[in-house]
C-alpha cells in the first residue's frame, strides 16, 4: 500500500520567500519504507516534509498545486487537526515542538490533543517508555536534558500517538556521535514496526543501513533517485559534486593517515591562560565547569569537542562574559583579560541561532551592532557564504542552515578579535561546510583566537589545528592535530 503519494506537486511560498519551494514533485513511499531526502541546504527537502505533514500550506502559506495522498486518502480531505493521527513529525530542534517542561507530560500531549481517554494514554505511555527504554527520562525537566535525550522525548511523544507515517527533518543535526547512535536505534526500531519514514538529512552515514531509497533534490525538484546500494556505491567525488557529506567516516580516517597538517609544524605565537576558572549556571548552583589551569594557543582555529552536556557551551559563555557566575583569572600573555574587555572583544554564534536574529533583512542582520560600514566587505562575506540572493529576505524566512550562515556572517563582519562558534556547520551540506571552512581560514589572520564547538568530524579535519576535549566540566585533554592528534580525534569519535 502507498503510505505517501505526491503527484505533480508544486508549492510556492508567499511573501519574501516566494522564490523558494518545490516544482513538479512526484514521490511515492510504500508502507514500511524508509526514504532519505538529501541535497544542499535550501533545495526543497524541508518543504516536501511540510507538504506531507500539512504544515504547508496551513502554517507556511503559499500556493499548492497537485495531489497529495496519505494512507490512500487525499490530504485535502483530512482536517489539519487530524493529520497528527496519520503523520508525526520530529524536527531538527526538538525544543521547537515541546509544550511542557515535564517529560512525561510532553510525551502525553499528543495523545491528549487527539482526545484519547486517560486510561488509554497511560497504557500507551507505559508501552512507549518500554519500547524506547527511557524510564530514566520520565518526570524530568526537559530543559535539563541533553540534546539526544530531548530528541528521544520528541520521538516518544510522536510514537505514543501511533501515527503510520513519520517525517524527520534533520533529527541528528545538533547531536554528538553517541546521541546519533541512539537516534539511529530509534529509527531502526520504528522501521521494524512497519512505520513509514521520510527523513531529510545532511548527515548520511548513520542511515546507510536503514534507508531503502535516496532521493537527491536540487532547485526544488527530485533530480535523482537511488536504491540504497546504488547510493552507497557513489564515489566520494560524486557525493561532493552533489554537495553531499561522506557516507563512511573510515574513508576520512584513511585519508587523514596519509595527509599532512599545518599543525605538525606550527608554533604557537602566544597563549591565553585560564587559572582557577569556575563556571556556574547561577551564583548558588554547583560548578558546571572547573579549570584549574589551561593554556590556549592564540592565532589558531581550535575545535572544542565533548559529549552533549559536557560543559562546552557553559565554558565558552563564561569566556565571552555572557555568564555572570564565573570566577577565575583570564590572562593574555600574562596580562589580565577582564570581563568588560572580553564582552567588547568576543562574539559568540549560538547553536540555537533563532535566539540571535532580530533584524528585518539578512543584510541588516549581518551589520546589526557592528561599527563596520564597508559595502565591499559586506558583499564579500555574503558571497562566500551564499547569502547574496537573500540580502532583502527576512532572516526568519530562510532554512536552518542559512540562518547559521547569517549568524556566522555577523560574527565575521563585526570585526571582533575572539570568535566563538557553537556548531557552525549544523544543518549544512558539504559545499556550505567548505564555504564556512574557507571563510574561517580567510578571517583567521585578523583574529586573536577562534574556538569552535562542534560534533562535525569532517569539518574539524578540514578546518581546525588544535583540539580541546571537555568532559564533565573538565578539560580532559588538549592536543594539536598532527598525525598523533588525528588518531586521538578518531578515537574520540569512534567507529561511526
Amino acid at each position: 500500500m502507498e503510505a505517501v503519494a505526491l503527484n505533480h506537486v508544486s508549492f510556492r511560498y508567499t511573501g519574501e520567500n516566494q522564490n523558494s519551494g518545490v516544482r513538479d514533485i512526484h514521490l511515492t513511499v510504500q508502507q514500511g519504507e524508509c526514504v532519505l531526502l538529501t541535497g544542499v541546504s535550501g533545495c526543497g527537502k524541508s518543504t516536501v516534509l511540510r507538504l506531507i505533514n500539512g504544515l504547508a500550506p496551513y502554517f507556511y502559506e503559499g500556493r499548492l498545486e497537485g495531489d497529495i495522498r496519505l494512507m490512500g486518502k487525499s490530504a485535502k480531505e483530512i482536517p489539519f487537526a487530524e493529520i497528527s493521527r496519520v503523520c508525526g513529525s520530529v524536527f531538527q530542534n526538538p525544543r521547537s515542538q515541546f509544550f511542557y517542561l515535564n517529560t512525561s507530560s510532553e510525551m502525553a500531549f499528543g495523545c491528549e490533543n487527539q482526545g484519547i481517554p486517560a486510561e488509554e494514554i497511560r497504557k500507551r505511555l507505559k508501552e512507549t517508555v518500554q519500547e524506547f527504554d527511557i524510564a530514566k527520562l520520565e518526570n524530568r525537566n526537559i530543559m535539563k536534558l541533553s540534546g539526544g535525550e530531548k530528541q528521544k522525548i520528541a520521538f516518544a511523544g510522536i510514537y505514543a500517538g501511533n501515527p503510520d507515517i513519520y517525517v524527520l527533518d534533520e533529527p541528528s543535526a545538533n547531536l554528538d556521535f553517541d546521541a546519533v547512535r541512539d537516534i539511529q536505534t530509534v529509527i531502526r526500531k520504528l522501521k521494524s514496526m512497519g512505520k513509514t519514514i521520510i527523513i531529510s538529512e545532511h548527515r548520511l552515514y548513520y542511515l546507510m543501513e536503514i534507508a531503502d531509497r535516496v532521493c537527491y533534490m536540487k532547485d526544488g525538484q527530485i533530480q535523482e533517485e537511488y536504491t540504497i546500494q546504488e547510493f552507497r556505491n557513489l564515489s566520494r567525488e560524486a557525493l561532493h559534486e552533489r554537495g553531499l557529506r561522506t557516507l563512511n567516516y573510515q574513508t576520512l580516517r584513511k585519508e587523514a593517515e596519509i595527509s599532512g597538517s599545518d599543525a605538525e609544524n606550527a608554533e604557537a605565537s602566544g597563549f591565553l591562560e585560564l587559572k582557577n576558572v569556575i563556571c556556574r549556571y547561577d551564583r548558588k548552583s554547583a560548578p558546571v565547569v572547573e579549570i584549574p589551569c589551561c593554556q590556549i594557543p592564540l592565532h589558531r582555529k581550535i575545535a572544542v569537542i565533548g559529549h552533549n552536556g559536557a560543559g562546552k557551551s557553559t565554558f565558552t559563555d563564561g569566556f565571552c562574559g555572557m555568564n555572570v557566575s564565573v570566577k577565575g583569572d583570564f590572562l593574555i600573555q600574562g596580562k589580565p583579560f577582564p570581563k568588560k574587555q572580553r564582552v567588547r572583544e568576543c562574539y559568540k554564534v549560538f547553536q540555537e541561532v533563532n535566539h540571535q536574529l532580530f533584524a528585518s533583512s539578512v543584510e541588516e542582520e549581518i551589520s546589526l551592532g557592528s561599527p563596520e560600514t564597508s559595502k565591499e566587505k559586506m558583499q564579500n562575506v555574503m558571497e562566500i557564504l551564499g547569502l547574496s540572493q537573500y540580502r532583502d529576505v527576512h532572516p526568519m524566512a530562510v532554512s536552518g542552515g542559512q540562518k547559521q550562515r547569517i549568524a556566522l556572517a555577523s560574527a565575521i563582519f563585526s570585526g571582533r578579535k575572539y570568535i566563538f562558534l557553537d556548531e557552525p556547520t549544523s544543518g549544512l551540506d558539504y559545499m556550505q561546510m567548505q564555504n564556512v571552512s574557507r571563510l574561517l581560514n580567510e578571517v583567521m589572520p585578523y583574529l586573536e583566537m577562534m574556538l569552535i564547538i562542534t560534533h562535525d568530524l569532517e569539518f574539524i579535519l578540514q578546518t581546525c589545528e588544535e583540539v580541546i576535549h571537555i568532559e564533565k566540566g573538565q578539560v580532559l585533554e588538549q592536543y594539536s592535530l598532527d598525525k598523533q592528534g588525528k588518531e586521538r580525534l578518531f578515537d574520540f569519535f569512534g567507529e561511526a
